[in-house]
Order: structure tokens, then C-alpha cells, then sequence
């Protein structure tokens, strides 16, 4: 498995692994498949993703399988952090995702961690990450990752509104 940085010639990959992970993560039993379509149609077209891809303030990473299949991805944004959170000098993990059948492999973790290495590398004291309050496995493993919860927001589901967690890590800055 390979990490690297994603291109706006990958928007239409990025589209479809995007749409096909919050399927997984958010649609039945968790909501209706109506409202994640919605939220897809809202939120996750191409277009969409070749403006946030030629965003200066977003970086995103691609993970592909050794035999080059996209497997997940993240998207971390350069912008203020929540007034709650201490350290100032942070950025989001907005995005992070995998395909079902990766999950539990390790996958996660690695991709994770090459997220925060970036930052690290970057110079950032901390990151954060908003997670569903209902997501329980995705809390429990940001958790065991060392993140701490340090408040809420809500966040624009479809036509729901649903409270995410904020969640921060600080990071030790390689000297």
C-alpha cells in the first residue's frame, strides 16, 4: 500500500471513492439512503472536489493498494481552529476515509499517521478532526491514536443536522 498526494487529475477518482465511502460509513442502518444521497449530491460531485483539490488551504492524500486500487483517502484544511481548541497553531483533518473491507487491517492507522507526520513536517503543534457523535468504532480508535475531545459542532447532513465531536491531538514537533 502506497500514500501519496492527490492531484485535481484524480477528482473523478476522488469523487467516486468519496461517494462510495460515506455510503458505507453513514447509509443504512445508521441513516436513511435517501439522506446520504442527499448528502452526496450536496456535497460530493466533482466539480466540488476539483475546486477543494485546487484549494490552496487543502491537502489531500491518496492511499492505493499495492496493485494501485484506490483504498481511502484524506483531506486536511489549513483554517482557523474551533475558539475551544488552546493550541492555535493547528490544522484539520477534515476527511478521512477507507473502504469498508480495509477497515481493521491497519489502513486506518498508517493513513492516519501519515497525516499527522505532514503536520508535523509542516509545523503544526496540533491537529483536529470533528467525528459523529453516534460513530462509536471511529471514537474508539481516535482514542486509542491519542486524540481528545474537547467539544462539539453541529454539522449539515443532507437536510439533518448531526453533532460531531471535536477532537485534537497535540503533536511533538520534530526538531
Amino acid at each position: 500500500m502506497t500514500i501519496r498526494p492527490a492531484t485535481p487529475a484524480d477528482a473523478a477518482l476522488l469523487t467516486e471513492l468519496s461517494a462510495i465511502t460515506m455510503r458505507e460509513a453513514f447509509g443504512p442502518p445508521h441513516n436513511p439512503a435517501a439522506l446520504v444521497e442527499e448528502y452526496i449530491q450536496s456535497a460530493i460531485t466533482q466539480p466540488i472536489l476539483e475546486a477543494e483539490l485546487a484549494d490552496p488551504r487543502s491537502t489531500f492524500f491518496l492511499m492505493v493498494s499495492s496493485d494501485d486500487v484506490p483504498i481511502g483517502f484524506a483531506k486536511l484544511r489549513r483554517h482557523t481552529p474551533p475558539r475551544r481548541m488552546k493550541l492555535r497553531t493547528a490544522i484539520e483533518i477534515q476527511r478521512i476515509y477507507l473502504l469498508a473491507s480495509q477497515i481493521g487491517q491497519g489502513q486506518g492507522r498508517a493513513l492516519l499517521n501519515h497525516c499527522l507526520d505532514w503536520a508535523r513536517e509542516q509545523g503544526y503543534q496540533a491537529v483536529w478532526l470533528g467525528v459523529w457523535e453516534r460513530n462509536e468504532r471511529a471514537q474508539a480508535f481516535y482514542k486509542k491514536m491519542g486524540f481528545e475531545r474537547f467539544g462539539f459542532h453541529y454539522f449539515q447532513f443532507g437536510s439533518e443536522r448531526q453533532r460531531d465531536y471535536w477532537l485534537q491531538k497535540r503533536l511533538m514537533v520534530n526538531s
